[in-house]
């Protein structure tokens, strides 16, 4: 599964959690028609962070909140389950979201050696 996907799935049950239409948050976005919030919940697309900001609103949400669901989506894309290691991202006090993508990426270059490390010894 995406990104798009896994944030898609985890947005509509956020909204779902509160008990709100997709018409609630078109409306509460600005937008005439479902089909935007439609499709970032079908996983198309990923709003940008201005957008992200907005979506926080309309669930009640703060920007941290927010956040976390964004990062949680990208450890669910790498194969990243372990609550312990997730968990790490909502316990350390004051960690930004640029330090979180920065733990984020130096995992991904760490599994990308890894795998080439074990395509040379194949």
């Amino acid at each position: 599964m995406s990104i798009k996907e896994i944030f898609g799935k985890k947005i509509k049950e956020a909204r779902l959690e509160r008990g709100l239409k997709q018409s609630d948050i078109t409306k509460a976005l600005g937008y005439e028609s479902k089909s935007y919030v439609s499709d970032v919940e079908n996983g198309y697309f990923l709003p940008q962070p201005d957008k992200l900001a907005k979506w926080a609103k309309a669930l009640s949400m703060s920007q941290e909140e927010m956040d976390s669901l964004l990062a949680d989506a990208k450890l669910e894309e790498m194969g990243l389950t372990d609550p312990g290691f997730t968990l790490m991202f909502k316990e350390v006090p004051n960690m930004t979201a640029e330090e979180k993508e920065s733990i984020i990426n130096s995992y991904k270059r760490v599994m990308k050696a890894r795998e080439a490390k074990g395509k040379k010894k194949s």
